[in-house]
């Protein structure tokens, strides 16, 4: 239902508030309607320097390099903060900040365009967007600016900081790669009143993880159970920040603030229920989950299955151990069960391979 909501006010959008280029539109006087497309989100393949990729860039370079990839749109109903800040006269640093709140929808060109949305303050003091109500376009006057984007567009703090945790997807502007970071803009008062950007693609901040477990050998049925796959030994995302959580501080200019593995605690831990947890048409169940980057050399990582073999409720370990989980990258683990002489085996394929695909389907 909220899809179809969505989908629909989605439509009244693309015929009310999308304005036709070099129509002249009604904007106040001194600024010029923004119009945004939005190219997609970046995943990463095989690279050399996957060691590095968590990091900052080394004294003496301006980026890490992105191996070639391809870009995969974010999913029309997608949520997505804004920010934009105008460069002072200076010329060389840039005004507090700005925010506004956008939904994903879709375009000719095989771009996304971003609608904007209201926003609203919750009880927690956290901005948190509508994104079943039309929001103002955003007027600008004319100067340089610097914009970007976070998706999805979870509550937030008024200062733009937001809390981050595993179990989630995030997708973000990113300075560390020349693909990813955001560029300044020049903004032009027109005689159509409207001005179309094109942003730079935003890239995952954190891992992913897949699953696959297939039936073998003397297995007739594979079912979830309700504690479905816990993984721990993740990244700690408390102790850090307001209220001791760990804030991302996507919309700085400072490059230190990307959000990175930590070398301290992994204690954290997180589930993929079983409800979450899809069962396909042969019969294996699939699933996957967003974790925070994570250094695994000193502490493993621990994944234990909770399935029902052939009606026996079942739990299988596996342990990750010296390896980055890094971001913007997806590790998947492939599992067959076999039953033979009323035992049961789990061949565990653990070779964690890097894909491009980290954009959840």
């Amino acid at each position: 239902m909220k899809r179809t909501i969505i989908i629909g006010i989605l439509t009244g959008m693309l015929i009310a508030c999308s304005p036709e280029e070099n129509t002249p539109v009604s904007v106040p006087d001194g600024k010029v309607q923004v119009e945004f497309q939005l190219p997609g989100t970046y995943g990463i393949g095989v690279s050399d320097a996957q060691s590095r990729a968590d990091n900052l860039p080394d004294a003496g370079e301006k980026w890490h390099n992105l191996p070639p990839a391809s870009t995969g749109l974010l999913p029309i109903g997608s949520t997505l903060w804004l920010s934009y800040a105008k460069q002072n006269e200076d010329g060389a640093t840039y005004d507090t900040p700005n925010l506004q709140g956008y939904i994903v929808g879709t375009t000719t060109g095989g771009y996304n365009t971003l609608y904007p949305c209201t926003t609203t303050q919750n009880a927690e003091g956290k901005l948190e967007i509508n994104a079943e109500e039309i929001g103002a376009p955003l007027y600008l006057e004319a100067g340089t600016y610097k914009f970007k984007m976070v998706s999805p567009a979870y509550p937030i703090d008024r200062d733009l900081k937001m809390w981050v945790d595993n179990g989630i997807y995030l997708y973000s502007t990113d300075g560390r790669y020349e693909q990813t970071y955001t560029e300044p803009i020049k903004i032009d008062v027109n005689a159509t009143g409207v001005q179309y950007i094109k942003l730079n693609p935003i890239i995952s901040q954190v891992a992913r993880f897949t699953f696959t477990i297939h039936k073998g050998t003397g297995v007739y049925t594979l079912e979830p159970l309700e504690a479905g796959i816990e993984i721990s030994g993740l990244q700690n995302p408390f102790n850090h920040g307001a209220e001791g959580q760990l804030q991302y501080n996507w919309s700085s200019e400072n490059i230190a603030d990307t959000l990175v593995m930590r070398m301290g605690d992994k204690r954290s831990w997180v589930t993929l229920p079983g409800v979450e947890l899809e069962t396909e048409v042969d019969g294996s169940i699939t699933g996957d989950i967003g974790v925070l980057p994570t250094l695994t050399m000193s502490t493993p990582v621990a994944v234990l299955i909770n399935m029902a073999v052939n009606g026996v409720p079942t739990q299988y370990m596996t342990l990750v151990n010296e390896t980055h989980l890094l971001h913007a990258r997806s590790y998947n683990f492939d599992w067959t069960v076999n039953v033979e002489d009323g035992q049961i085996s789990v061949v565990t394929w653990q070779n964690q391979s890097w894909t491009t695909d980290i954009i959840g389907n």
